[in-house]
């Protein structure tokens, strides 16, 4: 039986500090007899360049990355995380929605075409808003905004209340039912700060985490959460993070890349 192939679809692939995970994911996989590559969806390509691959990892959201996965979705291709549930965690109104139906803390939100729309919501409230970018990434275009002012950029714009909290995130990292719990400061629109790992996490952030990913049907998931004086809010939710500052995660997405191919119909 010939060898199990793996293909991690990023973006920026030329920058080396912007997918930390693929070292040791390479690693990890090579241990299970599976070989990596990676594809760099953000250079130019054609469907016939998509590497012939037994699993494909959809590692980021960026509508080229995106496009990579369905193309390889469309020719039969495995997809970790699936296709849907990938562009499902994408859209974060939808997601709120989702996890609001569901009836777990979310920010009240309101969904705004343009900059204008913006400026009208900030009006009518009187008190600052959160506001960040409907497809937004890595928290670029995201910050508070005061009555007055008005975001840069086309929008569409998620307006929300601000949650109070203590001035850090808990940032949930897991794939499956393995997780792990990080606190880190963060400032609206710059990468975040260290990752401080958190021993003994608090039982029901972990749960809060593991039934939003299983809402959002996500294997690979990371749930930011911010706690305040009502309890925990869930402020956001991403399809395959970074997990760094996680050394378990590539084990553990390589095990989840195995039974995706597996799931599949692909030799393991």
């Amino acid at each position: 039986m010939s060898r199990a192939r793996a293909c991690v679809l990023v973006e920026a692939g030329s920058d080396t500090g912007r997918n930390p995970l693929l070292r040791p994911l390479r690693a990890a996989l090579a241990v299970r007899d599976v070989s990596c590559t990676a594809f760099d969806a953000t250079a130019p390509w054609t469907p016939a360049d998509l590497p012939t691959a037994d699993v494909f990892l959809v590692k980021g959201g960026d509508p080229a990355v995106l496009c990579a996965a369905g193309a390889a979705a469309d020719a039969g291709g495995a997809c970790l995380n699936d296709l849907t549930a990938t562009l499902r965690a994408g859209d974060k109104a939808r997601v709120l929605a989702l996890l609001d139906r569901a009836g777990l803390p979310v920010p009240a939100t309101t969904v705004a075409a343009d900059a204008n729309a913006v400026a009208d919501l900030l009006r009518t409230a009187g008190t600052p808003r959160f506001v960040k970018p409907l497809h937004g990434q890595h928290g670029q275009g995201a910050g508070l905004l005061r009555p007055g002012e008005r975001p840069a950029g086309a929008g569409p714009w998620l307006v929300q209340e601000v949650v109070d909290g203590p001035g850090f995130d808990y940032k949930l990292y897991g794939v499956g039912g393995l997780a792990a719990v990080r606190r880190v400061h963060v400032e609206p629109g710059r990468v975040d700060g260290p990752r401080v790992p958190v021993p003994d996490p608090d039982p029901g952030l972990v749960r809060l985490g593991l039934r939003t990913a299983e809402l959002c049907g996500l294997v690979c998931w990371g749930v930011d959460i911010v706690t305040c004086a009502d309890g925990p809010v869930i402020v956001d939710v991403n399809a395959f993070p970074g997990y760094r500052g996680v050394p378990d995660a590539a084990g553990w997405i390589a095990d989840a890349a195995l039974a995706a191919a597996g799931a599949a119909g692909r030799p393991v």
